[in-house]
């Protein structure tokens, strides 16, 4: 992330988890969002999407676990959904509705002064909504999956409550911040490319691997191969680390409804438990990954729903949507960031 932020907000968020913005949604937009999302069915969910071709990360609960996933997948899948939906009221990915609205008032109150790379992947929004009734989601690092395929070890997250998290209402996000323990990601993209480049097959026209390109056999085999597994124990090394040595670290952020807040998903966090019993936990989320100079194009789809298709220009302060996902081949390498 040191070379993501600016050194003062880095400085904020190597220290607590956090970067506090000062900026807010206008009140008319925060009901927008709402009145958009109450429409949708109630328990609708898409964290489930995410097992499929992710499996290998039971292992990381345990082996019993894993090997149990790995043969009785129909079970599994029916576990993963019981355990999000009893986390979950509403969990809703990439509808982008509102992508360009919230950005472009942040973009209005000078939210590019945050940042020292020039381009800021605008990727997907997130919905996540719950009742007191549900439990609250536990430690945890949001691990790179292969629906998304290209993620960083510093993505960043646009967290912005639809209702005030404090000490009555609950719901608090608590996030380990990096200076404590810090969770790999970008090795990951190193191996993915050294991997998949090989094969002409994957690669498209500019010679990027093309992830719609590459069959399911070879993503398995990719998941079985040992520098992949050694990533695998590591992840599991330091979850392990965080639940035992280091619960007690973790910042834990109060929010009023409609504040912008920064933090980085990949590091480890936790949500409290929600009090209110007359109104639910609402949050609403924008994903943003820095662009790295490593030849991996960008999908253009999630679970059937675009996404990779906005980018942030942090010299002109402006957001640019396009009909596919962006062209990273066609971004000048000055301006990508080094694996």
């Amino acid at each position: 992330m040191l070379d993501v932020l600016k050194d003062d907000y880095f400085n904020e968020y190597y220290t607590t988890g956090f970067v506090e913005t000062g900026i807010s949604l206008p009140g008319q937009l925060v009901e927008e969002i709402k009145a958009h999302y109450k429409k949708l069915a109630e328990g609708h969910n898409d964290f489930p999407k995410f097992f499929v071709k992710n499996e290998h990360q039971a292992y990381l609960e345990g082996k019993g676990l894993g090997l149990f996933f790995s043969l009785f997948p129909k079970i599994a899948e029916k576990m993963v959904k019981g355990l999000y939906d009893r986390t979950y009221r509403k969990a809703v990915y990439g509808e982008q509705m509102f992508i360009e609205k919230v950005c472009k008032h942040l973009l209005s109150n000078d939210f590019q002064k945050f940042f020292k790379t020039r381009f800021l992947l605008v990727s997907y929004d997130i919905y996540l909504g719950n009742d007191y009734k549900r439990s609250a989601a536990g430690i945890h690092t949001d691990l790179p999956n292969f629906h998304h395929f290209y993620e960083t070890e510093n993505d960043v997250t646009i967290y912005i409550p639809l209702i005030d998290l404090n000490d009555d209402n609950g719901g608090r996000i608590s996030v380990l911040p990096e200076s404590k323990l810090k969770v790999s990601g970008n090795v990951l993209l190193k191996l993915l490319e050294e991997y998949f480049s090989k094969n002409s097959n994957n690669l498209d026209e500019n010679g990027y691997i093309d992830p719609d390109k590459i069959k399911t056999e070879d993503l398995n085999a990719f998941i079985k191969s040992k520098p992949h597994q050694e990533i695998m124990d590591h992840y599991k090394s330091v979850i392990s680390l965080a639940k035992k040595h280091y619960a007690n670290d973790f910042n834990k952020c109060e929010e009023s409804k409609g504040k912008v807040l920064l933090w980085n998903n990949k590091n480890f966090h936790a949500a409290e438990g929600w009090k209110n019993e007359n109104q639910d936990r609402e949050v609403y989320i924008i994903r943003l990954f820095p662009l790295y100079d490593t030849k991996i194009s960008l999908k253009s789809k999630l679970h059937g729903k675009p996404f990779n298709n906005h980018l942030i220009d942090t010299e002109t302060g402006e957001i640019i949507k396009y009909d596919q996902a962006v062209d990273v081949s066609q971004i000048p390498k000055q301006y990508k960031l080094k694996l």
